[in-house]
């Protein structure tokens, strides 16, 4: 799998320039976390309007939010956890 094609599988290609450019350093190791993310979650219909509301609010919120790119797993872990001590409640039908 190609980097362009797991973006796509996430359904955030159009964000592909940010995300490889967001480390001053240069340092491209925080791309590994989308082949990882893309591979464990395939296709989905939550990831990338979660992922766009995450990049709004570091541009809105963030010192540097071009740093939001490398720390999308942690961020995705932070949810999942955040689900799961504090799950939706479901309607009774």
């Amino acid at each position: 799998m190609e980097l362009k094609e797991a973006l796509i599988i996430l359904g955030i290609e159009e964000f592909s320039d940010r995300i490889i450019n967001s480390n001053s350093q240069g340092e491209l190791f925080h791309l590994v976390q989308y082949f990882v993310i893309a591979e464990a979650l395939g296709e989905t219909d939550w990831f990338a309007n979660w992922f766009k509301e995450i990049v709004t609010f570091a541009e809105a919120e963030w010192e540097r939010p071009e740093s939001v790119f490398q720390h999308i797993h942690k961020l995705l872990i932070e949810n999942f956890k955040n689900q799961i001590s504090h799950p939706t409640p479901q309607a009774k039908t």
